[in-house]
């Protein structure tokens, strides 16, 4: 078990990030938007070799851990297509549910940061499509 999502679920949070064991982010946003604020806040530089604990990591969150250059995922709940880009980059992960594709909120059958990267296959071009997607809300 994995106790940086043992500490993520105490603390009802949605994601985490260490460094050499200590907090150096924590967010309680919902999808995406927390793994951007803190390439916002932190900054990419600073984040390269991290762990990231994040309650769900899809297609779209795996590619934004990719890029900030992250060490390692923990997950409460990976989908498929996540593990599949964490693997493409060598990232070392454990999580506690699979499933086969991250749903959108409202019951649609994909979510849209999932949709908008199903065809990416870099991780910087997926940052910027996020990017761009986000700037709209």
């Amino acid at each position: 078990m994995s106790k940086y999502l043992d500490e993520l679920e105490e603390k009802r949070l949605s994601l985490l990030i260490y460094r050499g064991g200590e907090v150096v982010y924590s967010g309680s946003g919902r999808g995406v938007g927390s793994l951007l604020d803190a390439l916002d806040t932190v900054g990419k530089e600073k984040l390269r070799g991290v762990l990231v604990a994040d309650k769900i990591i899809g297609r779209a969150a795996a590619f934004l851990i990719a890029y900030m250059e992250a060490s390692e995922a923990h997950a409460v709940t990976i989908s498929a297509t996540g593990k599949e880009v964490l693997l493409k980059y060598g990232l070392r992960f454990q999580f506690r549910h699979e499933v086969p594709v991250v749903k959108g909120r409202n019951g649609a059958p994909l979510c849209p940061f999932e949709r908008l990267v199903q065809d990416v296959l870099e991780a910087e071009e997926a940052y910027e499509k996020i990017r761009a997607k986000m700037a709209e809300f």
